[in-house]
């Protein structure tokens, strides 16, 4: 994809604009935070709406200039970007390592909402300009399809320049979040008119806007467990034939681990690990293994593979086999494993990942910060913006902290999310769940990020987390190819 001529003019124009932009914002700023009204609003902030009231007047070292300073390099960077790295994302992953680890601080998920509020607030506030701008701008960059990253001055953008322009000044947490919530609030405001300035003066050079094209794409789940077509199961186990289904399970059980096994492209000792667990299955009557995938034997299998895939490099397969072989030594040992004796297995399993997450964290130097999350209102959810996937329906179903509990409760290894982290929209995979924390590898990335679970929780209450069903665990795949494997031909 070419950028136009018209383009390359339009961007001058969005840089010319930034100075009054960041001015005008600031100014309002500073009139609000010295009107009555807003000073009984923000009591709790008083001892900070002085530094605010100090830094939003005109002059070299105050805000306004350094927004737009830092608004300026945001765009920069955003202009000099080509749908080269969108390939480059797009690429084959690097494996992540903990020697890249690194350490979400609470307190930025605090910053990361006030972040969230400000995009949605211009988000809102322009929904249906931005709409036909995003439209224009495919035009003017020769791209074949409309996405919000076609804009230079998106709102996130202008977001993360406001955050980048506040972190230059020394300055508490407090303030910096007082900061955010007035200036972006404002900036929100002046963004709607900039917009319409914009649209009218792209319609004004006869630019055509690139139509819009539905796509059909799968949404997440409501919340809870993902659901599995058990009806596959079966049918797979009907195409095994027997006269029984302990003869279907003795057939296709040990298929199933062999071909889960090779999907994953497991280590030798964990191979062994998941055929050793045959046996108690058939013992324990093949009608229940092969009804559901919901059985605990698959969701045992799930389990270690998923881990496996991992945290298997580097020697880690060994280490990880030995781990469990305690766990399935059990299961061979219970004559005819029951629902409960799998449960069972699959709670000692948690703590067996727990306890090695929580070594390798205390190895890579982090330290847990016990330090409480403050409490803070509802925000709305996934507005769309940046990230590899299209945006995600994300309902709050109950404010009760106990639903969101349990959901943080039921993430595992090998989970993919959809949250708002660092400032952006982020889709990323849980690699690892230690006692507090969980460790994330964001698709495509070559970096794994440690965040508390309390703040997962905190994102999760604002609306700014939630999973995402990509369809693919090992059994459910393994059954896919099994069955296209024993089904007649076309």
């Amino acid at each position: 994809m070419t950028p136009s001529p018209e383009f390359r003019r339009f961007a001058d124009l969005l840089l010319a604009s930034v100075p009054s932009l960041a001015a005008e914002a600031c100014d309002r700023a500073h009139a609000q935070l010295q009107s009555a009204s807003l000073a009984n609003a923000a009591a709790g902030d008083r001892a900070h709406t002085m530094t605010v009231l100090q830094a939003t007047r005109p002059g070299a070292r105050g805000l306004p200039a350094g927004f737009s300073a830092a608004l300026r390099e945001q765009l920069r960077d955003e202009l000099a970007r080509t749908f080269a790295d969108t390939a480059r994302r797009a690429a084959p992953d690097t494996e992540p390592s903990l020697d890249s680890l690194t350490l979400v601080d609470d307190q930025q998920i605090e910053e990361d909402i006030e972040v969230a509020r400000v995009i949605q607030l211009i988000d809102t506030a322009a929904e249906a300009d931005l709409r036909e701008l995003r439209s224009l701008c495919a035009t003017l960059r020769g791209a074949t399809e409309v996405s919000p990253e076609l804009h230079p001055m998106r709102p996130e953008v202008c977001a993360r320049a406001l955050v980048r322009a506040l972190h230059a000044f020394d300055w508490v947490r407090p303030a910096r979040l007082l900061a955010l919530r007035i200036v972006g609030k404002c900036l929100a405001e002046r963004l709607e008119g900039l917009y319409r300035d914009q649209l009218r003066e792209l319609r004004r050079w006869g630019v055509q806007p690139l139509p819009y094209r539905l796509r059909t794409i799968d949404e997440a789940p409501s919340g809870g467990a993902p659901s599995h077509d058990d009806a596959a199961m079966r049918r797979l186990a009907a195409l095994a034939g027997g006269s029984s289904p302990q003869q279907a399970a003795a057939h296709l059980v040990p298929r199933l681990l062999v071909q889960v096994a090779d999907q994953a492209g497991l280590a030798p000792a964990l191979r062994t690990l998941l055929a050793r667990l045959a046996v108690p299955a058939m013992r324990g009557g093949g009608d229940s293994v092969l009804s559901s995938f919901e059985h605990p034997m698959w969701r045992l299998v799930d389990r270690i593979t998923t881990l496996g895939s991992l945290r298997g490099g580097r020697g880690g397969a060994d280490t990880l086999a030995g781990l469990l072989q305690p766990v399935v030594a059990r299961l061979e040992r219970a004559g005819e494993p029951t629902a409960q004796a799998y449960q069972l297995a699959l709670q000692e399993l948690d703590a067996v990942a727990t306890g090695w997450a929580d070594s390798q964290l205390a190895d890579a130097g982090l330290a847990v910060d016990e330090s409480a999350a403050t409490a803070g209102s509802s925000l709305p959810t996934d507005w769309g913006g940046e990230g590899s996937l299209p945006t995600v329906p994300m309902p709050l179903p109950d404010s009760a902290e106990a639903v969101h509990r349990q959901w943080l409760d039921g993430l595992r290894e090998g989970d993919w999310l959809r949250l708002f982290l660092q400032a952006r929209w982020t889709t990323a995979q849980v690699s690892g769940r230690s006692s507090a924390h969980l460790v994330l590898a964001e698709r495509g990335g070559a970096t794994l990020q440690s965040v508390s679970q309390r703040a997962l929780l905190r994102l999760r209450e604002q609306g700014l987390a939630t999973s995402i069903d990509d369809h693919s665990r090992p059994v459910r795949r393994a059954v896919d190819t099994l069955t296209l494997d024993l089904g007649p031909p076309d």
